[in-house]
């Protein structure tokens, strides 16, 4: 079955500061408009975060086919943490259970209101039970944790993007740190990273070709589990397992409102015991 997670980023350089709403720009290769998925299947908006340079804002995601054409979904945050501005820090505005159905071919209109010259991105993930020509090899904990047999953290160093918000330079999972065992299946749980970036994803065969991700938040306790705790959460398969051979092929990006310093982002993998061929 066509099992896909996606990462979607948008972002606004220069947010006006006006009581309007301010369009977000999807980052590329993405997109605000839902992928064609199987009929009789869903797709699922979850894990929402977003971050900002200065201070309190709001982000709005909404379709003619959610709750309503005015502000959707609309979200709070801020980048103050424990009284402190901390900047760029990636606030979590949809935890734990928390999902939206989507409709195929459905455009989302993403917006969002800060302060006047503000730089604000925000990313979510897209869950599709069935998208066509789509097989992303994802798992619940359940049917890895029997076949864990070692950790391995693999360092990878990732580029920003150019532009506050995009995408940065795709860096080959196996370019700097050739350990993983051939012809072997490891699970991706999640990752940590030297400072704090918007988002983190990996893309290649395994993960569909899509972009797979989640929030490169200050607090390892949550990043280094993503992919496992959130799979925990919504009881669905959501753990990325990666074949080494295809380690060559499999790519990680982040995408940040930073565009210098290249951060360290270690990939935490558990090595499986056999091949789980695809779910």
């Amino acid at each position: 079955m066509g099992l896909a997670l996606e990462t979607l980023v948008g972002y606004n350089g220069n947010l006006t500061g006006s009581t309007t709403f301010d369009a977000l720009t999807a980052a590329s290769p993405g997109t605000f408009t839902i992928r064609s998925f199987v009929d009789g299947s869903n797709a699922y908006l979850q894990d929402v975060w977003a971050a900002d340079t200065v201070g309190p804002f709001q982000l709005s995601i909404k379709s003619p086919r959610l709750h309503d054409q005015v502000k959707g979904i609309l979200l709070a945050g801020t980048n103050k943490y424990v009284s402190t501005s901390q900047v760029f820090v990636p606030a979590t505005l949809m935890p734990g259970k928390r999902i939206q159905r989507l409709y195929s071919t459905d455009v989302l209109s993403v917006t969002a209101n800060g302060a006047a010259s503000d730089v604000f991105a925000a990313a979510f993930n897209i869950r599709y039970e069935n998208l066509g020509g789509i097989n992303a090899r994802l798992f619940t904990w359940d049917a890895i944790s029997p076949y864990m047999v070692n950790e391995v953290g693999i360092l990878t160093q990732p580029v920003p993007g150019g532009t506050a918000g995009q995408w940065g330079a795709q860096y080959v999972l196996n370019s700097g740190d050739n350990r993983l065992k051939a012809n072997t299946d490891y699970a991706l749980l999640g990752y940590t990273t030297s400072r704090t970036v918007l988002a983190v994803s990996v893309q290649g065969t395994d993960t569909g070709n899509l972009y797979l991700g989640g929030p490169g938040g200050p607090l390892s306790e949550d990043t280094a589990w993503f992919f496992a705790s959130q799979s925990q959460f919504y009881g669905v398969p959501l753990i990325p397992v990666i074949n080494s051979n295809n380690a060559g092929s499999t790519t990680v990006q982040i995408a940040d409102i930073l565009t210098s310093g290249t951060p360290n982002v270690t990939l935490i993998f558990q090595q499986l015991s056999q091949l789980m061929g695809n779910p």
